[in-house]
């Protein structure tokens, strides 16, 4: 009686655990359809990024899912349930698949990421650098317009800096020490922003690569160790054979048998 109520406890458990592992199969889906659709691959690059990271994020749900629904190997399961089982042993390979080739657009996005941080950088370094190359050439000419056109140009980039606008000629010294001091300030900062934007993108990269490649590798196990979910009908056959086999054995007369016989005779 203890066998048999243990024996009903396990498969209630069971059931509860599946139950919850398709749950969970449910939601994984419904962030897999939040996070690709509608799609953008080729398109932008930042989308191809986030998505990988997005993914990788919500990679625990999927396998746990997993997991679960295959506890208890085929303990207490319909013909269909184990059908269902036989889908989700190579959906768990088609998953590991997925998250190598994601792993690969990431890379490919993180690159194109980096190519157009660099062209941004160049940009905004060239545009700030046309700014002070032309106050430059507005100080060479004595022209009084000119002048307070660099004069207005500084006042804004450095609206604390005191100018002496009652004598042009220590006028025209201070703008050009201050043009100066923001050409390097310019390269200083356009350098520092692409430093960091580009420590930042590897930072994510290699954790959402290496999230990916852990989910592909569990993914790929699971799908190894539940064989059994694809070996069902094989198992059969093979069992079938070596009943046949040993029945054949059973029913062959002996050797001995057969020498006794012909010393009687």
């Amino acid at each position: 009686m203890s066998n048999a109520n243990s024996n009903s406890t396990e498969i209630i458990t069971a059931n509860l655990l599946r139950f919850a592992g398709y749950g969970l199969l449910l939601l994984a889906l419904s962030n897999f359809a939040e996070a690709l659709l509608p799609p953008r691959f080729g398109q932008s690059a930042t989308w191809e990024f986030d998505t990988l990271g997005k993914l990788v994020g919500t990679s625990p749900v999927p396998i746990i899912a997993l997991i679960l629904i295959f506890y208890g190997e085929s303990t207490a399961r319909s013909a269909f349930g184990k059908n269902i089982l036989k889908i989700l042993s190579w959906f768990s390979l088609v998953l590991s698949i997925f998250y190598v080739v994601m792993t690969l657009i990431g890379v490919s996005a993180a690159i194109r990421i980096n190519n157009d941080n660099e062209t941004q950088a160049s940009f905004v370094l060239s545009e700030q650098s046309k700014q002070l190359s032309a106050a430059k050439e507005n100080l060479k000419n004595t022209n009084d317009t000119n002048l307070l056109r660099a004069t207005e140009l500084i006042e804004r980039r450095s609206p604390n800096l005191k100018l002496d606008k009652s004598n042009p000629t220590v006028l025209r010294g201070q703008l050009e020490a201050e043009i100066n001091k923001s050409e390097g300030e310019v390269k200083a900062k356009v350098a520092e922003t692409k430093a960091t934007a580009f420590r930042q993108l590897i930072k994510r990269a290699a954790k959402s690569y290496f999230e990916a490649i852990v989910s592909a590798a569990i993914l790929f196990g699971i799908w190894n160790q539940t064989k059994w979910t694809r070996s069902n009908v094989k198992r059969k056959k093979k069992s079938s054979k070596v009943a046949t086999s040993l029945g054949d054995v059973a029913s062959a007369p002996t050797l001995d048998s057969e020498n006794n016989e012909e010393s009687n005779n």
